[in-house]
């Protein structure tokens, strides 16, 4: 076949659209669209919290709190920290209570020589050995142990525990020892696995010796840690005065917050519970524990040191919050670390936290540990006005946009300004008057007269009985008003000398554009539609408009959600199956054995958790198991069980995850069923188990990779694909560049080149006038 024939210029009818009205327009309703998403999230997350900072009355200055109880909750009507504020009060949480006092003083030592410092390592709750009872692991106990639901840990190295009443002897050996063990709780004193619990009163203090007290004239206590040094003086950083000196010949003790090391001298802040004590009480090494006796049993309190931390209480018991909505957004574990560092209450027989925090003297039931109304000021008004003044840009450019822009019958948008919105109006109307030919007019006035006084009585010259008299009129009047915006050449130049011609300048066109649209068709269509109903073909046109602005209103939406979409399926979707398809399970499920489930709660035992509902909150409450695993197919050892006391397995010990992530959400993950399915009675039963080539310590219990694959794929996807489609229909019904791209011929205005339809109107209509002439 030969090549296609190019469509003539003239009838290429459609012209272009601006790209500046159209960049505008498109540009102004994605920052509506945003900034509106914008206004309705910042309400929530910085616009409500900021008021309620600024009404809050909390003071900037800082006061010190001290950590007094950590208790986990299963039904909480406030929490200390929520890792998200959408889910703060649902599920369990940890709820801290403080002391609040007033600031101590801050103390100056100079001349200090002979320094020395030592830290009195606790428990680590979070690394120490957890004996098991459920797993017989209680059966050889020797020492002092602190237990909690069946887990023990050893304290007898870092505690000396002095008591005098115990409960009766528990058995925790033999064949029901773990039965009978299984949820002790308390302190326990055992030996050989025969446990006595210690009854209250009983006193642990931490064994912390060798502390060098030799030559030292100052001691200050700092949590779990001891500075000791030999100075000349103490000076009030407040005051300047001196309130001790090494004439004194005693030594000054106090607990302090922090203690830095400055050029100065050594720096001491909130200094408590100051005192003085005889040298003769000191020996050349100390421990720990007698340092304490030493400090609140012997030593003579000083005010003017430091005052008593019970003339500064101002609240035995408050809430403590990490801020006054008590939780956070940034899903970066933040409550984790927060309830690590505040949560220490002293019930491990550590140093309890000592912290600044914040409050409001209206309010001294509740604390905040963060407060900072300059940083709070400065995110409201970023957060405020940016939105707010891009939303107000917008919506004003926008409503511009639609008082001073018009859509011609060619489908171009043109501005044509505020008054002179009504084109139609401005460059005339067909008469619409009597008169046998209907549409001249009688007199030639009608509503615009653009055939005038004359062209109306020939009208009705020739109008005879309601015949083709008029038609012929309206046609004539039609092209001599074509013929004056430029569009229809003249049959004699000579007597249109004063109409442009086709190869008019570029402004003169550009000039003409707004005029021969709206004078000559949709003046002709008005005229129509006042005289007959519309026909099937302008209904069509109607109904394709509308459903063009519909369609664009929610392939813009469309696009919009799409890309929230994706970005919320990132971190729920996305990142877990590519770690799943990095950690390359095998596909052929192999057999598993659970050697031992841990039933735990709080923080400091919650380092990981075999099964977590919700993967955006903190594990209060968790369930431990881990497994032994072999290489053998599950199917296989099915049909051909095997011992397990015999059977040597590739890796033992290994954590076990419901999946990947080790979380989910219900009802797909509910991890009490997930606990009773593994765990509890069935502690020693194989069960089919995924294993990680890449990482062979990882085991979960629920892999496909069908469905993984499956679900990476659509989440990929059908947002973009979605977003791709919608913008480019988009791009291709309102952006120039994009259409000139698909168009390779250049595009032709309506305004510069008549049609064929035209062409015959005004050659029929040159004729005539020759004729009349």
């Amino acid at each position: 076949m030969g090549k296609k024939k190019p469509t003539p210029i003239e009838d290429l009818i459609i012209p272009p659209q601006d790209t500046r009205i159209c960049g505008i327009i498109c540009v102004c309703q994605l920052t509506f669209v945003l900034s509106t998403v914008a206004i309705v999230y910042l309400t929530v997350a910085i616009y409500m919290p900021s008021s309620r900072a600024f009404k809050s009355g909390i003071d900037e200055t800082p006061v010190m709190c001290t950590t007094t109880r950590a208790l986990n909750q299963d039904a909480c009507e406030w929490g200390s920290c929520g890792e998200w504020c959408l889910s703060k009060t649902s599920g369990a949480c940890i709820q801290i209570y403080v002391h609040l006092r007033m600031n101590g003083s801050s103390l100056l030592f100079t001349n200090c020589t002979n320094s020395a410092n030592k830290t009195c390592y606790g428990i680590d709750q979070e690394n120490a050995k957890k004996s098991r009872c459920i797993a017989d692991e209680c059966k050889n106990l020797t020492g002092t142990f602190n237990c909690t639901d069946g887990m023990c840990i050893n304290i007898t190295d870092a505690f000396e525990c002095v008591f005098k009443n115990t409960d009766p002897p528990l058995k925790c050996s033999g064949r029901r020892g773990k039965i009978t063990c299984i949820d002790i709780k308390g302190l326990f004193s055992c030996h050989r696995g025969t446990c006595r619990k210690i009854r209250t009163p009983y006193n642990c203090d931490r064994r912390c010796v060798d502390i060098p007290t030799r030559n030292k004239n100052m001691i200050l206590l700092s949590g779990d840690k001891v500075y000791l040094s030999q100075c000349s003086s103490a000076i009030d950083m407040e005051t300047k005065q001196e309130v001790w000196n090494e004439a004194e010949d005693k030594v000054i003790m106090s607990s302090c917050y922090s203690i830095q090391n400055t050029s100065l001298g050594i720096e001491a802040n909130d200094c408590v519970n100051g005192s003085v004590l005889e040298k003769t009480e000191l020996t050349d090494l100390t421990n720990f524990t007698y340092l304490s006796y030493l400090h609140y049993a012997v030593s003579k309190p000083v005010k003017v040191i430091a005052p008593l931390e019970s003339d500064l209480t101002m609240s035995n018991e408050s809430r403590l919050m990490i801020n006054l909505e008590g939780c956070v957004n940034t899903l970066q574990d933040e409550c984790k670390e927060f309830l690590k560092e505040f949560g220490k209450d002293g019930t491990d027989h550590n140093a309890r936290a000592r912290f600044p925090c914040f409050y409001s003297k209206s309010q001294m039931t509740q604390v905040v540990a963060r407060f900072n109304l300059e940083t709070t000021y400065r995110q409201f008004v970023v957060g405020f006005f940016i939105p707010t003044i891009l939303f107000g840009i917008s919506c004003m450019t926008l409503i511009f946009c639609q008082r001073t822009i018009h859509v011609g019958d060619d489908a171009k948008m043109r501005f044509v300004g505020c008054g002179n919105t009504n084109p139609t109006v401005a460059n005339g109307s067909n008469g619409s008057g009597g008169g046998g030919g209907g549409l001249g007019g009688e007199d030639g006035l009608g509503d615009g007269g653009v055939g005038g006084a004359g062209a109306g009585k020939q009208a009705k010259a020739n109008s005879g009985d309601g015949g083709g008299g008029g038609d012929s009129i309206l046609l004539r009047n039609i092209c001599k008003n074509l013929r004056n915006f430029g569009l229809c050449e003249s049959a004699s130049s000579s007597t249109l000398s004063g109409a442009p011609s086709l190869t008019m300048s570029k402004p003169s066109l550009n000039n003409s554009k707004a005029s021969l649209t709206h004078s000559s068709r949709q003046s002709l269509n008005d005229s129509n539609r006042e005289g007959r109903p519309p026909t099937r073909e302008e209904l069509i046109s109607e109904f394709l408009d509308k459903a063009k602005f519909y369609t664009s209103l929610c392939l813009g939406t469309t696009a919009i959600l799409s890309v929230f979409a994706f970005l919320f399926l990132i971190p729920f979707v996305v990142d877990p199956a590519i770690s799943t398809i990095v950690a390359d399970y095998d596909p052929i499920p192999v057999t598993c054995v659970v050697t031992d489930h841990v039933y735990a709660e709080g923080m400091r035992n919650c380092t990981w958790s075999s099964c977590r509902e919700g993967c955006t909150t903190a594990a209060i409450r968790c369930h431990q198991l881990l497994v032994n695993y072999t290489k053998i197919a599950f199917h296989e050892w099915h049909k051909h069980p095997r011992d397990l006391d015999t059977i040597e397995w590739d890796v033992m010990d290994t954590k076990f995850l419901v999946n990947t992530e080790g979380c989910g959400y219900p009802p797909r993950v509910n991890c009490t069923e997930f606990a009773k399915q593994y765990g509890y009675t069935h502690i020693g039963e194989p069960f089919p188990c995924y294993y990680s080539r890449a990482y062979p310590e990882m085991v979960v219990a629920r892999y496909s990779w069908d469905d993984n694959l499956k679900h990476l794929i659509l989440s990929l996807i059908i947002p973009n694909v979605l977003f791709a489609v919608s913008i480019g229909v988009l791009s291709y019904w309102y952006c120039p560049c994009c259409d000139k791209a698909c168009h390779k011929s250049p595009r032709v205005y309506a305004e510069k080149y008549p049609t064929k339809e035209n062409k015959l109107l005004c050659r029929s209509d040159d004729e005539e006038d020759e004729l009349d002439y």
